[in-house]
């Protein structure tokens, strides 16, 4: 019985390719074809409209029940579940999915001519509760762990957040729970040898997770936001659709080819296909097969990146792996052109177009009819040779028998990205081909003549460099298989290196001037060489440097030869060592110098504390120190992304989960300021990877949130912060809300909170607390959100501040800081006036000018006299006041101020947050 259930179901497959229907209602015509299974045999049955279940009849009113009940199939007899039309409640508990299939070997049948009619669906959100006020549902309707998994002709949702017309019959509709996005994962699926087939996944955001190790699609609907494919190690879509019902997103599609599928997003959208550029690396960013498109439609490519590969600016064209297309068209019929990345110049270097030879080995007989390294099983999803004789994808050969299973479609590539100096060392290049049963053969070619090749074929190369131009370049060298797949190393090759510099004078560290100090040294002069010397500078407490503590250092190949003073320095002395270096040239030995005297206290002339990030030592540090920085958890020092913009063009990325830099300072301050720029790796406005709560973190269970500290002991762990994160209650903002930390435990100060978009590149957020007023604003260089929140706090004694962040942090998800400074600024207002007569009395044009260096914020003018009378005052405020601004009022007084010539007192005050402001002048009335 299984064997024939499995032989009328590939003969249905195959009779249905080429017909056209529609897929989802919003969706419009599509490649996807219809499929009768109304009458096809089962082995369990599933009819949600039976009063109860009947064992002893193999019937079942859920899927739940029908599933227990199966047992595993086999390859060749799977077992069969049978589902009538219906919609069937797969809601699991809080920290369950609705349904996990482990059984090997087990097929959903819907018993419909119509996918839509078959629905599987769940409620099931990331941290948005349904059933209960308090539920917090993991967000999984469905997961797969098992081999030979097989899904036909129905429809699995996650209603979470979206709604679903079901066929005819209104009172199956199913409603959203919410509209805001959040983690929704409708299918998700482990193994090997899955089949889906004339299936719809809906869903937004995580629609699924195809980690499988071999899957196959044909006429699927999948529809999503973000992260809602994924490729697993091999799958391959036919005669699908996928939607990007919102405009925008991307698919994270690695490990993936398309072959007749359908792009689509709605008119003035845009999407892109990874998170970032494939690199032989692991999901998501790269994997050994890189996306491919074969014959597919996708949207007309308007802006030149309406479709492109990654989200953001594109990385420096040096791919070992290349994304691959073929005769791909958009809607008109158009050749189209995939843009690297969605910001920035539009180039085209991250993706190339597959020749007719090398296109013929991307069907899906060839690519899963074994795992890439394992031993051929001749597994055929589709129906090899019966789908692909004959069919008509231009300058696409046909692949007879012969040929099944062992063309080239991938490789792999070890050492990919080598430095090379020319006379001095070279590089060794191995390549493997996928799959391990096609012809090992590797042909290495390059075009450059700055490299030799020591043999032109075999699994690795030898390159070295003959690059006398006196400049590094990088050389392309390509890998190439049989049938003409190639994989590219791109060898950075260096002219032949000159010997270190010399020291035509000793270093020696001068006297500290202006708040900095510097090392002095002079090097031998070779023509045209830069000097690119790694200088580190140390803190010790003695002449002897014991206990050394890193406080500066070089980066970016620019010399840090002049050092900024920090507090911390104040009473220790200054180490400096360099290792001399040309831009063609090793490090030299080390050379080492050492102030004679501690840093005194007058040699700091600013209280303002402002790292430049590109001499910020990354490494931890957990010691609490005075004047210094506290370096918790993992950070990367980083140049500003290509197209992005970093303050000083440098930057430190979080990159572990509750990373935080710290300032700790035991010097009593009073009000302060602290000023912030930072630029999340999510650029939509919900800057982290998932909903977060204003709660603490606690051994075991991280909360996603963080922290812009100010008034703050580390120490101690009291103070103040900013506090934002990521929540349910919108996909494109940020909730910010001001905290106490009183012994490590944070709190609210007030019920106030703004849940805000400005959390995007560049993110400027400035804090204050002017005496018991903390104020918190905030823009950012992308669009017109913006933030304000202010509250009334307890003055205290601390100076420190500092950030944390406890979102996750892979690729896309992290938050990079380009700009901190810490100040204690002092507010002054001075007051001028320009008397006039007006008909009934005076008139004064009051003027408040800020000669400070804090921002007065709120700044209002509630009392003037003119001699004995008061005035009239607008009841506006005049704003906040920045170092140098001024804003003014007209005030009117009566006449009974005095006659005209007379001498009279005019009097002013006023309030600013956190203090008040006042002023006499003597004037003559007109």
């Amino acid at each position: 019985m299984f064997n024939r259930i499995v032989f009328r179901f590939f003969v249905i497959v195959i009779a249905a390719v080429g017909s056209m229907a529609y897929a989802q209602d919003s969706n419009g015509p599509s490649p996807l074809s219809a499929l009768d299974t109304t009458n096809m045999p089962y082995n369990i049955l599933v009819d949600g409209s039976l009063a109860q279940d009947n064992p002893a009849l193999n019937q079942y009113s859920t899927l739940q029940a029908a599933y227990a009940a199966a047992p595993a199939g086999t390859p060749t007899n799977p077992t069969v579940i049978g589902i009538k039309p219906n919609v069937y409640n797969l809601n699991g508990g809080v920290s369950t999915p609705g349904i996990m299939i482990t059984k090997n070997y087990i097929t959903l049948l819907g018993l419909t001519n119509d996918h839509r009619n078959v629905v599987l669906a769940g409620n099931l959100g990331n941290q948005e509760g349904a059933g209960s006020p308090t539920a917090s549902y993991n967000g999984y309707v469905m997961i797969v762990n098992a081999t030979g998994f097989t899904a036909v002709n129905l429809t699995i949702l996650n209603y979470c957040n979206l709604n679903y017309e079901y066929p005819g019959n209104a009172a199956l509709n199913l409603t959203e729970r919410s509209p805001v996005i959040t983690q929704a994962v409708a299918f998700q699926i482990s193994g090997d040898k899955e089949i889906l087939d004339h299936v719809a996944l809906l869903s937004r955001l995580d629609t699924t997770f195809i980690q499988s190790t071999r899957a196959y699609f044909n006429s699927v609907y999948i529809e999503g936001t973000n992260d809602f494919i994924g490729g697993g190690t091999e799958s391959v879509w036919e005669n699908s659709v996928l939607n990007f019902p919102t405009g925008s997103g991307e698919g994270t599609v690695t490990g993936t080819v398309f072959v007749n599928t359908t792009f689509t997003v709605p008119s003035g959208g845009q999407f892109q296909f990874y998170k970032g550029p494939t690199s032989g690396g692991a999901y998501p960013e790269g994997s050994t097969l890189p996306a491919v498109l074969i014959n597919c439609i996708l949207p007309e490519n308007t802006a030149g990146n309406t479709i492109s590969w990654i989200v953001g600016f594109a990385p420096t064209a040096h791919q070992n792996l290349y994304s691959l297309t073929y005769n791909n068209v958009d809607t008109n019929g158009n050749p189209v052109l995939i843009a690297d990345a969605s910001q920035g110049p539009i180039t085209h270097n991250l993706s190339r177009e597959l020749s007719a030879q090398e296109a013929a080995a991307f069907t899906p007989g060839n690519i899963l009819s074994a795992t890439p390294t394992g031993v051929q099983d001749s597994w055929d999803p589709a129906g090899f040779l019966a789908s692909y004789t004959g069919q008509t994808v231009p300058g696409l050969a046909a692949t007879n028998a012969a040929g099944q299973g062992n063309l080239p479609f991938g490789m792999g590539i070890t050492n990919g990205s080598p430095s090379i100096i020319t006379n001095q060392s070279t590089a060794t290049i191995s390549a493997t081909v996928f799959p391990a049963r096609a012809p090992s053969t590797i042909t290495w070619s390059t075009s450059s003549p700055l490299v030799t090749l020591n043999q032109s074929s075999g699994s690795s190369v030898i390159v070295s460099g003959t690059n006398n131009t006196g400049v590094s370049q990088y050389v392309p060298i390509n890998a190439t298989a049989s049938d003409g797949f190639y994989i590219t190393a791109w060898v950075f090759v260096q002219p032949p290196f000159i010997s270190p510099p010399t020291f035509a004078s000793q270093p020696t560290i001068g006297a500290p001037i202006n708040g900095t100090i510097s090392l002095n040294y002079t090097l031998n002069p070779v023509p045209n060489r830069t000097d690119q010397s790694i200088i580190t500078w140390y803190s010790c407490a003695d002449p002897s440097c014991s206990n050394p503590r890193i406080v500066g250092i070089s980066n970016g190949n620019i010399p840090l030869q002049v050092y900024t003073l920090q507090g911390g320095d104040v009473g220790n002395y200054l180490e400096a060592t360099i290792q001399p270096k040309w831009d063609i040239s090793n490090p030299g030995a080390t050379a080492t110098t050492i102030t004679t005297t501690p840093i005194s206290i007058l040699n700091i002339v600013s209280t303002t504390v402002s790292p430049n990030f590109l001499n910020f030592p990354p490494n931890p540090e957990s010691a609490y120190i005075s004047g210094y920085w506290t370096v918790l958890g993992t950070w990367t020092s980083e140049p500003t992304p290509i197209g992005g913009t970093f303050v000083n063009n440098w930057g430190l990325r979080a990159s572990s989960q509750g990373a935080a830099l710290l300032y700790q300072t035991d010097t009593p301050a009073g009000d302060e300021q602290v000023s912030v720029v930072m630029t999340p790796e999510k650029t939509a406005g919900q800057g982290f990877g998932s909903p977060g709560t204003g709660e603490d973190s606690t051994p075991g269970n991280t909360i996603q949130n963080a922290d812009i500290y100010i008034k703050y002991d580390p120490r101690s762990g009291n103070g103040y912060s900013l506090r934002f994160w990521r929540t349910t209650q919108s996909a494109t903002e940020v909730m910010f809300q001001l905290y106490q930390h009183i012994n490590g435990v944070s709190s609210p100060i007030d019920t106030n909170s703004e849940l805000t978009g400005v959390f995007k590149p560049n993110t400027y957020i400035t804090l204050s607390i002017i005496g018991n007023t903390f104020t918190a604003t905030g823009y950012n260089t992308v669009d017109s959100d913006t933030l304000f929140l202010q509250g009334t706090v307890s003055p205290n004694s601390y100076g420190g501040s500092g950030t944390r962040w406890s979102g996750t942090v892979p690729s896309g998800n992290s938050n990079a800081y380009s700009f901190f400074q810490i100040s204690h600024p002092t507010i002054q207002l001075v007051t001028t006036s320009q008397l006039s007569e007006v008909a009934g009395g005076y008139q004064a044009v009051v003027t408040v000018t800020s000669t400070g260096t804090g921002t007065a914020q709120n700044v209002q003018l509630n009392m003037a006299t003119l001699g004995t009378v008061s005035g009239t005052i607008p009841t506006a405020s005049l704003g906040d006041l920045a170092p140098g601004a001024s804003n003014s009022v007209t005030v009117i007084f009566p006449s009974l101020a005095g006659v005209p010539g007379s001498a009279v007192v005019e009097k002013f005050a006023g309030t600013y947050a956190g203090g008040t402001f006042g002023g006499s002048i003597r004037a003559k009335l007109p």
